[in-house]
């Protein structure tokens, strides 16, 4: 039988009956077997998806196994009985394990009690099993391995088929014993005998390698008829060749399809399996079919429009639910504990188990915790006791620190490692982790459940939750009382955290409010963070103490900006699994959460929201961003006095005092030179100023056009010795970087002013966008205009950019359009990008060439891919007003966004900067899926001979 208790949950079939084949059947084996088999039922299924396989054919039988074929939901059960339901054969794995699962009985039950035993397959993978005739059913006493209700009378008509593989490990179907047990089961579900499939699947193994022998033999013939034949010999190997090369860009067709089918099946559950599902079928041919390609995108997506990003398979092998998670302080590992009455160890960079898990509470364990130094976990279990753990060695220290006189569930260090705190059912106790023994009396002699403990960050506060539902404050060196309980309309305490610096206490309650206190006084801090529907089970502030997480019988995860009390993105999602319990990783780049489905689940928080705060810059406004080569700094311009202010992209903090230019003028463009070391302002005064991005002085005299014209856009050339100016006067001027003097004449041909300018890749061609409604690409080397201008605009132009290749060039306009347009032909590419609903302000392409950005009057910045021009995902919003800028970092991976607000129009402006990630569209496939995704996820998808294009983990 089936529970969510007993197994993983990895999807890649979330609606198991919807693709029927021709007999109606969507599975021809449903298999039913307990967690600890699950190397056997590997292997079975592999073994049965593989026998008989026709060429092309990316399985011979579909099975389904609940580790690849069910998403974790509140109606798994359903699931599973509609998966029995859509299947044509049952096979039961049968061993000790499966023998004492109830979840096997189960699943056996509802089979005989629908479709009987007609179809019925038994495979022993471990112990015995024995027919007793006079009984009609198995010897208890003989069959280790019989489930409870195989041993019943009546049962079973007679002695049912079954097959031993108990000593075939390690089940490989390419093993001739274990591939010959396998067939004895495939072949009567295929309809056949099993000496012709035998003979079927011979032939197939056969023929891959005759087709090797053929190439030799026929090499080794062309070779003896060489002198006869000559040339004609050559043409028949080379016919040949192309055959069989055909024969193989059919068959990695045909897998491309089906594997592109499977991403979009899985990729709302599992992005990073969907886009190395989706990459493999990419490069099943040379230019990769273009299903492939949109499935990609779908993958990327769905990464980038999540709250946040649970990468790969959640981390499986307890089975029951999980109760408690931590990390440890240097976050190599991650520990875990549940009903199961086993604590896990798992690598959070792969997500494998570590070792064996450490065994000896009795019962559920309610609560896991690391020294500071790493060096001992603790845990705390119904059994009322504590124990230790060596984390390397996976051992236990010492003898179970007993005291408590019922369960205990919830266990915490002291910043210093020097006292453990521990709530139980009765009380709270402080230990000395060394010694093991307690450390005073008893805080509290409470009657029900303290779950939560949370110390402060200098170990001079240790909170805790009574049976009156309020919070206590303790001094743990005296063990007094600090002030009255924490009392209030949202104050029934199930979970407590507090910040690093000690002097927020966050509390969850039974109602479902996250309620922020100052610790000092005692006093609410703001509003309840209201959003969960059920009660908070779990809190967790992140190192740095900005954001909050909070998880909930609700199913869901939330995070919280701690100084705003605002919600961040949107809540992760559990699949409605109710969550137990989270943490953050030391680095703040991860959040583990447990659940009632046995899974540990690992989340990124690196979403598609912003990164951070935004960068303020006060009562300013921002005109334009630019991003530094080497991706450390952020440039914004738009201050009075032609302010620009130099910001780190790692921290958000000002690295620079503002650079000041002329009083009351604006800076209204900003650009980094190629190298890193010049910034270059356009300002309103007509002036360009250099300055040094090192010691942020100005260099050099300043490069100037028409006084009293304003100069609207700046640009270096790629090798960084021209600079490119625009202004109102309706001329584009170069300029000398190294003598701030002007070269040649000013370009002129708009009848307006110009506002965006933007040097090709090779530097060759300049592009300019004015109020004139046209684009004008010009010969950098000659001045003159290059082709008739670009017209397609209904309104002013308002920003250019090359394409990385240099064969594209988007434009922007407040016509609220985004177009773009062939260099070479000058022609448009495709239809306008339509999605803001006011002007476009700015545009940019990412390095790789694969995105569009665009920010607009109507606050949204806008991704679109670059050969389609199809919007991706939704927009990112942040910005209060205007979008102004945009730029990607060098390496894609960030993108920045400034903006302006009108205070008191039309002088006074407010302003911010923003930071976004966009690691999931830009980075290379492999790069994102290989931390995330096993061979073993893929296993099931792939054709035995297939090399797969990126180093997936074992």
């Amino acid at each position: 039988m089936y529970s969510p208790r007993n197994r993983s949950a990895q999807s890649t079939d979330t609606t198991p009956a919807t693709r029927e084949g021709p007999d109606g059947f969507s599975f021809d084996a449903f298999l039913s077997y307990s967690h600890h088999d699950s190397a056997p039922a590997r292997g079975v299924q592999r073994g049965l998806a593989s026998i008989g396989r026709r060429f092309g054919q990316l399985r011979a039988l579909r099975v389904f196994r609940d580790s690849t074929d069910l998403t974790a939901s509140p109606d798994l059960w359903e699931k599973v009985a509609a998966a029995m339901d859509a299947s044509r054969h049952m096979v039961v794995l049968l061993s000790p394990k499966a023998a004492s699962s109830r979840w096997v009985d189960k699943e056996l039950s509802y089979w005989l009690d629908r479709k009987g035993p007609e179809r019925l397959f038994l495979v022993i993978a471990d112990g015995t099993l024995e027919w007793d005739e006079s009984e009609g059913c198995f010897d208890p006493a003989r069959s280790s391995a019989a489930p409870e209700l195989l041993t019943h009378p009546g049962v079973l008509p007679a002695q049912p088929f079954y097959v031993d593989i108990s000593g075939d490990a390690p089940w490989d179907p390419r093993a001739p014993g274990f591939r010959e047990r396998v067939t004895d089961l495939a072949a009567p579900m295929q309809g056949k005998e099993k000496s012709e499939l035998a003979g079927e699947d011979l032939r197939q193994q056969r023929r891959e390698r005759r087709l090797r022998r053929a190439a030799v033999a026929v090499l080794a013939v062309l070779t003896l008829l060489a002198v006869v034949a000559g040339v004609a010999a050559l043409l028949q190997a080379a016919e040949a060749q192309a055959q069989r090369d055909e024969a193989r860009r059919q068959r990695d067709q045909a897998v491309g399809q089906a594997l592109v089918s499977e991403s979009q099946v899985v990729v709302d559950d599992n992005p990073a399996l969907a886009l190395a599902l989706a990459a493999e079928a990419q490069g099943a041919t040379s230019t990769g079919p273009s299903r492939a390609v949109e499935a990609v995108w779908e993958a990327r997506r769905a990464a980038m429009t999540k709250a946040a990003h649970q990468i790969g398979r959640p981390l499986t092998g307890h089975v029951d639910r999980v109760m408690s998670v931590a990390f440890s302080p240097d976050g190599g590992l991650l520990a875990s504990a549940g009903d199961d009455g086993a604590v896990r160890l798992w690598d959070p960079n792969t997500g494998d188990p570590i070792g064996e898990p450490l065994a000896g509470h009795v019962g559920v364990v309610e609560s896991v915790a690391f020294s500071p130094d790493g060096k001992l976990l603790a845990t705390a279990g119904e059994d009322e006791t504590v124990r230790l753990w060596d984390p390397d060695r996976g051992v236990s220290i010492g003898e179970p620190l007993t005291g408590h006189n019922a369960d205990v569930v919830s266990v915490a260090f002291s910043p210093d490692g020097t006292t453990l705190a521990t709530g139980g059912i009765d009380s709270v106790r402080l230990w000395d982790p060394g010694t093991g023994e307690f450390i005073g009396q008893p805080l509290t002699d409470y009657d029900y459940r303290v779950k939560p403990l949370a110390f402060s960050q200098n170990g001079s506060l240790l909170a805790s939750a009574g049976p009156d539902w309020a919070m206590r404050l303790w001094d743990p060196e005296t063990g007094d009382p600090m002030g009255e309980p924490l009392t209030g309309e949202y104050l029934s305490a199930l979970s407590a955290a507090l910040n690093p610096s000690g002097d927020l206490l966050a509390i969850g309650t039974y109602e479902g409010p996250v309620q922020l206190w100052d610790s000092a006084t005692g006093e609410p801090v703001g509003e309840p963070l209201t959003g969960h529907d059920d009660m908070v089970s779990s809190l967790d502030f992140s190192p740095d103490g900005s954001l909050l997480a909070s998880a909930s019988e609700d199913g869901t995860i939330r995070l919280w900006d701690v100084g705003t009390g605002d919600p961040i993105g949107e809540p992760l999602s559990g699949r409605g699994v109710r969550v137990t319990s989270v943490s953050f990783s030391p680095d703040g780049d991860l959040l583990a959460s447990a659940g009632y489905d046995g899974t540990v689940r690992l989340w990124h928080i690196s979403t598609s929201d912003p990164i951070g705060e935004a960068l303020r810059v006060q009562d300013e406004a921002v005109t334009s961003v630019a991003i530094a080569p080497d991706g450390k700094m952020l440039a914004s311009a738009g201050g009075r006095e032609g302010m620009v202010q130099l910001w780190s992209t790692d921290t958000g903090d000002p690295i620079s005092q503002v650079l000041t230019g002329r009083e009351y003028y604006r800076a209204l463009s900003v650009a980094f030179s190629p190298d890193g070391t010049l910034l270059a302002a356009a300002g309103e005064d007509g002036a360009v100023r250099l300055w040094s991005t090192d010691t942020s002085d100005l260099i050099g005299e300043l490069l100037t056009g028409r006084e009293f014209y304003q100069a609207l856009s700046v640009a270096f050339s790629p090798d960084g010795n021209l600079l490119a100016s625009a202004g109102d006067d309706g001329a584009v001027r170069l300029w000398s970087v190294s003598t701030s003097e002007p070269v040649g004449q000013p370009l002129t041909g708009h009848d307006d002013r110009v506002e965006s300018v933007a040097f090709s890749p090779d530097g060759n061609l300049l592009a300019s966008g004015g109020s004139d409604a046209i684009v004008q690409l010009w010969d950098v080397g000659t001045g003159e205009p290059v082709g008739e201008p670009l017209i397609g605009h209904l309104d002013r132009v308002t920003s250019v950019a090359f394409s990385p290749d240099g064969n594209l060039l988007a434009s922007a306009g407040t016509d609220g359009t985004v177009r773009l347009w062939d260099v070479g032909t000058g022609e448009p590419v495709g239809e306008p990008l339509i999605g803001h609903h006011d002007w476009v302000r700015s545009v940019a392409f990412s390095p790789d060439g694969n995105l569009v950005v665009s920010a607009g009057h109507d606050g949204t910045v806008r991704l679109w891919r670059a050969d389609t021009g199809e919007a991706i995902g939704e927009p990112l919003t942040g910005h209060d007003y205007w979008a102004t800028s945009v730029a990607f970092s060098p390496d894609g991976m960030m993108l920045g966004s400034g903006n302006m607000v009108a205070v008191d129009p039309p002088y006074d402006f407010d302003g911010s900067v923003r930071l976004w990630p966009t690691s999931w569209l830009t980075s290379d496939a492999c790069a994102l899926t290989e931390p995330y995704v096993s061979s073993l996820d893929l296993e099931p998808f792939l054709p035995s001979d297939w090399t797969p294009m990126c180093d997936y983990r074992k």
